[in-house]
């Protein structure tokens, strides 16, 4: 079956790419296409544990990223990306299982894939 990579490369608030590449993953999922989360550059701001954006008012991104993760699509996260933010392992929600990969690891990850939504 053909994969679908969706990029993340927006942070959480002040914008809507990243809430839009929740629903268009849970898209894809409705038409029985696999797909991948990866988040790089400020997309791996999405990624942090214990958001709380209330005082922005905005709601958090993390309820959606758990239910993509609830249903089985696979969250990367570029370790480039994180260490350029400062942003460690430790400081990513663990309830998404993040699996970091490297430079090499995306370039593989996109090669193989059908199709990249880029927002």
């Amino acid at each position: 079956m053909d994969r679908v990579i969706v990029l993340f490369r927006k942070g959480p608030y002040g914008i809507i790419n990243s809430l839009e590449g929740v629903r268009v993953g849970q898209g894809l999922l409705v038409l029985d296409v696999e797909n991948d989360a990866i988040f790089i550059d400020d997309g791996v701001f999405n990624l942090i544990k214990d958001q709380n954006p209330d005082g922005i008012g905005h709601h958090s991104v993390m309820g959606a990223l758990e239910a993509l993760h609830r249903y089985e699509v696979p969250i990367y996260a570029l370790d480039k990306s994180l260490e350029q933010r400062g942003i460690q392992i430790k400081d990513l929600d663990p309830k998404l299982e993040v699996k970091v990969i490297s430079v090499a690891d995306l370039s593989e990850l996109l090669l193989d894939a059908c199709a990249t939504i880029a927002l």
